[in-house]
């Protein structure tokens, strides 16, 4: 019988590289506190492998402390691998499946994420990848082991692209999951004891993530969900996640990370969950992400009573005109308004801002940071913006440098902390951002007011050594970079 290995690969060249999102890897480093998370999507899809049944084995090698080594042992009893490839953690993935595949000859490597979403034929041609999935990979890669497993002709299924004698091929996307409640809860006990994933914005343990919603209705140009979902935006039934929620509890957690590229989107499911979280009193805290436009007072203050605690927004840019450039579609006082209402709520905020936008100058950095010190964000993150595949700004960029569509240099060492063809829609050099990025982390975070405000927040000693943690790493950065 088959077996599958569905594999998060050791990282090479960066500590924590964070790969909980369904597009792959989005952050890593001393930036954003040495925060880790579990690998969600990977467990996802070895949970619906696991239904057919077929043996699957899970392994996220950097929170096993698992080299490639001792991959390469385990790796000869299995026929499949799957990973979760992006832009910026290919190139070492494609090194990590050419060792597994020269220790296990007939090894079958499928690859899904960002990157064979988008660039399917730059991902091809490197002879470590036999099988590339196309967006949403539960299904597909489903589908495909039981083609596989009945010897049938897979090489037909939508949502895939692989290479044959005559060249590479790139079938058609396999439709979108209309009912996101076909989805089975993720089996949490596919993930070894031995894992462990720090991070400073849980406040109780264990915990774990989860997902309600996929895509967001907004086209930020720098964002790849609306292309990676076709623009469309569906959700899980409040039912639904509420049943995920209880058997959370029965299983011992206290709180889940809500992963949603933008969990308040339904807001007429999100009140019945609220609701019911209190009614039930389901004792479960949480946390989630948002948009500033998206919520009011008295939901946040309903969001607080049912177990909320921190809320994360896309601030982008303290600059009307920068937001506007990129689409954002939100205005400063709808930011000033939405981190107001957090506070008089009791919730924390964190802040995500991006220098090197369209149209950045030293001056609308300098205006960006005293507005983010202004609408006093609990914890800020400051990170180059890129121009991933899949994004208008890509187009954009590709306009003026189409070589950018023949390959992808973008890697884990330079991810966030080097500029990326920001020179074709910005002034500032990458020597510049790189400067201003560990700045405004310095100015922001180094202040005694700032100190004294997070030390009074802090409600319990484990929270206590989460944030010295989490602040030594953020420091460390702002002094050395991510060396």
């Amino acid at each position: 019988m088959t077996k599958i290995l569905v594999l998060n690969p050791p990282n090479i060249s960066s500590q924590n590289v964070v790969r909980d999102g369904i597009y792959g890897c989005w952050c890593k480093g001393k930036r954003i506190g040495g925060a880790q998370t579990p690998p969600y999507p990977l467990l996802e899809i070895a949970t619906v492998l696991k239904q057919l049944p077929v043996p699957v084995e899970v392994i996220d090698a950097p929170a096993e402390g698992i080299s490639i080594a001792g991959l390469k042992k385990i790796i000869i009893q299995h026929q499949i691998v799957i990973i979760l490839t992006s832009v910026m953690t290919f190139s070492e993935d494609v090194q990590a499946l050419k060792e597994l595949k020269e220790a296990n000859k007939d090894l079958k490597s499928i690859v899904c994420g960002s990157l064979p979403t988008f660039m399917p034929e730059f991902c091809l041609k490197n002879e470590a990848v036999d099988i590339i999935v196309l967006r949403e990979p539960e299904f597909i890669i489903r589908d495909l082991v039981v083609a596989m497993s009945k010897g049938e002709n897979w090489q037909a299924l939508k949502g895939i692209g692989y290479c044959k004698n005559t060249g590479l091929c790139v079938n058609d996307y396999y439709p979108l999951i209309k009912d996101l409640d076909e989805l089975p809860f993720v089996d949490w006990s596919l993930l070894s004891k031995k894992a462990r994933y720090f991070n400073p914005l849980i406040k109780r343990h264990p915990y774990v993530t989860d997902l309600t919603t996929r895509g967001c209705p907004e086209k930020c140009t720098f964002c790849m969900a609306p292309g990676f979902y076709g623009n469309k935006v569906r959700a899980r039934s409040a039912e639904n996640v509420i049943a995920g929620f209880r058997e959370h509890v029965q299983k011992g957690i206290k709180e889940v990370y809500l992963r949603d590229e933008m969990f308040t989107t339904f807001k007429a499911r999100n009140k019945e969950i609220y609701e019911r979280l209190i009614k039930e009193n389901i004792d479960l805290t949480w946390l989630c992400s948002s948009r500033v436009d998206s919520l009011d007072r008295e939901t946040m203050r309903l969001m607080k009573k049912s177990g909320c605690h921190t809320i994360k927004f896309g601030v982008e840019s303290g600059v009307q005109q920068l937001l506007d450039n990129v689409k954002k579609r939100i205005s400063i006082k709808q930011t000033e308004d939405a981190f107001r209402w957090a506070r008089e709520a009791g919730l924390n905020t964190h802040a995500h801002v991006m220098l090197g936008l369209p149209g950045e100058t030293k001056e609308t950095i300098k205006e960006t940071l005293r507005f983010i010190k202004r609408i006093r964000p609990t914890t800020a993150t400051f990170g180059i913006v890129t121009p991933y595949p899949g994004t208008a700004l890509f187009e954009q960029v590709a306009r003026s440098y189409p070589e950018i569509k023949e390959g992808f240099s973008l890697d884990l060492k330079t991810l966030h902390t080097s500029s990326f063809f920001t020179h074709t829609f910005c002034d500032l050099t990458s020597e510049e951002l790189a400067y201003y990025e560990k700045k405004v982390h310095r100015d922001f975070y180094l202040r005694p007011s700032y100190i004294y405000s997070r030390l009074t927040r802090i409600k319990s000693l484990k929270e206590l050594i989460g944030a010295f943690k989490a602040g030594t790493k953020v420091i460390d950065f702002s002094i050395r970079g991510d060396e």
